[in-house]
C-alpha cells in the first residue's frame, strides 16, 4: 500500500511515473493546450529546449561539451609537445655538429 497526499508536488510527481511517462512528454505532448500546440514551429531555442527536455538529451549535450573542452586542451597540449620535441631536436642536431666535426 502506498499513501499520497493531495498535495500537488506529489501528485506532479506521481502521475508521470503512474502514467509510465516523463513529465516533459505529459506537458508536451499528451496533455498540450490547444493555443501551445504549435510549439514545433517556435523559434529554434525554445524548441531546442523542449526537445532536450522530452528526449532528456541536457545530459549528452553537456557530455559532448565535455569531450570537445578535452579535445581542445589535448590538441593544446600535442602543440606544446611538438614545439619540444622540435627544440630538442635542434639542440640534438647542434650537439652532434660540435662533437663530430670539433
Amino acid at each position: 500500500k502506498v499513501c499520497l497526499s493531495y498535495r500537488c508536488a506529489d501528485m506532479d510527481r506521481e502521475i508521470p511515473a503512474l502514467m509510465g511517462v516523463s513529465k516533459a512528454i505529459l506537458e508536451n505532448v499528451i496533455f498540450v493546450h490547444q493555443d501551445e500546440a504549435n510549439w514545433p514551429l517556435q523559434d529554434p531555442s525554445t524548441l531546442k529546449k523542449k526537445f532536450d527536455d522530452i528526449f532528456s538529451a541536457t545530459r549528452y549535450t553537456k557530455a559532448l561539451e565535455v569531450i570537445k573542452k578535452l579535445h581542445k586542451d589535448q590538441a593544446q597540449e600535442i602543440k606544446t609537445y611538438k614545439l619540444k620535441l622540435e627544440n630538442l631536436q635542434t639542440l640534438k642536431d647542434a650537439a652532434y655538429t660540435v662533437t663530430f666535426f670539433s
